[in-house]
């Protein structure tokens, strides 16, 4: 009886110590730790950067030096909105940027938001079509922008090259609040989920602020290196001549941050008289004194009539199929390029809610089997070549 009566005391005493020693270090921690108000407020930005996080992409933290590796982590948890912007001014490019903006949407398996910038008799036009498809497929939502030039001399600037095109030389400004923009053309069709071009963003450096594709990969027919008469990207130290603007990733917040639009009308003052290609120029000047500041992607997401047209000049278009479409020249429209157009007229004719296989892909193999007489027509698999394997890939889900 005593003998258990002991061992109880012991027992006792024991936890006694065990808890004034757990009090002890406590207050030690208390003492020597972050105040309450430093916990508060790493809460609260924890709070707050979870709803940045979610809310936005988060390309414009200029902490980071390997991007990509902390974007992928924060991509396994959030997906942000993938921003996508067009210009449209002219009838005859209403039904083409439509048929872009479907083709995003047939691809594309996160959200997105669109940013049309057009001109007010055309904006019924959207806001009727769109309507229409948020109620078959609802991952999308957008904002329709008037064409707006806020520098001085807005005459000049609409009318550089295409009516408005320059209108994306000035996104940065304009779209104030959007951190992470891809600008396309309206004459692109997409064979690929756009978070697949998205992810580019994770390559990007901490000083790169864009990223383009190739404007010519072979220097023999290259435009650039034949007939400009302004600096150009790739002039001095590239393996390929001058890029292509027609499919864009856009750091915003970097680009604002750099002063983008003040480098624009500068080099627009000094060269005025020597560009083109109007936007297109004025972008392979600015990276021609900033090479560092440019990121390049490979060609097939920016895939052309002449990348075909006397052989194949994209190598990862022909590994991987193409990702991207541009009917540069009216490509989707005139019989010269009719591998381009069959592509074309098989994505206009498909709607939400049809098959992929039979009502798309099918029509699209029937249009290119008439053109492999030409060179494009050749290599008809590799306009195909994404769209099968998604289907593909859905059969065995």
């Amino acid at each position: 009886m005593k003998f258990r009566t002991r061992v109880v005391g012991v027992t006792v005493l024991l936890i006694l110590v065990v808890i004034i020693l757990a009090l002890g270090l406590l207050s030690v921690v208390m003492r020597f730790g972050p105040s309450r108000e430093t916990r508060n407020r790493a809460m609260f930005d924890q709070t707050s950067a979870f709803k940045k996080i979610n809310a936005f992409s988060i390309f414009g933290m200029d902490q980071r030096k390997d991007r990509g590796q902390l974007v992928s982590k924060q991509h396994s948890f959030f997906r942000p909105v993938i921003q996508l912007a067009v210009v449209i001014c002219g009838d005859d490019r209403v039904n083409e940027s439509l048929n872009m903006l479907k083709s995003a949407i047939i691809y594309t398996n996160t959200s997105m938001h669109f940013h049309i910038f057009t001109d007010p008799p055309l904006m019924t036009n959207f806001i009727t079509v769109l309507d229409h498809w948020k109620s078959m497929a609802d991952k999308f939502t957008y904002t329709i922008h008037e064409v707006t030039f806020l520098q001085e001399g807005e005459k000049k600037w609409r009318s550089l090259f295409k009516p408005c095109a320059a209108q994306r030389l000035f996104l940065p400004t304009l779209l104030h609040d959007v951190d992470a923009l891809l600008y396309v053309d309206t004459d692109t069709l997409f064979f690929r989920p756009l978070e697949d071009l998205w992810n580019f963003f994770d390559l990007m450096n901490s000083s790169q602020i864009a990223a383009l594709t190739p404007e010519a990969e072979d220097l023999s027919i290259g435009w650039y290196s034949r007939f400009a008469r302004h600096p150009y990207y790739g002039k001095f130290d590239a393996p390929f001549i001058g890029v292509n603007s027609g499919v864009m990733l856009m750091n915003l917040t970097r680009m604002r941050d750099f002063n983008w639009n003040g480098h624009i009308n500068d080099y627009f003052t000094k060269y005025r008289l020597n560009i083109t290609w109007g936007d297109q120029d004025l972008i392979n000047i600015f990276f021609s004194f900033y090479p560092e500041k440019l990121y390049v992607y490979p060609c097939e997401w920016n895939f052309r009539p002449d990348h075909c047209m006397y052989r194949m000049l994209c190598q990862s278009a022909q590994d991987n199929g193409v990702s991207v479409v541009h009917g540069i020249r009216r490509s989707f429209h005139e019989k010269k390029h009719p591998t381009f157009s069959a592509v074309y007229h098989a994505m206009e004719a498909f709607q939400f809610g049809q098959d992929l296989e039979k009502d798309l892909l099918l029509p699209m193999l029937a249009g290119l089997i008439n053109q492999s007489h030409s060179s494009c027509g050749k290599l008809a698999h590799v306009f195909t070549k994404r769209l099968e394997a998604r289907i593909k890939n859905r059969k065995h889900l």
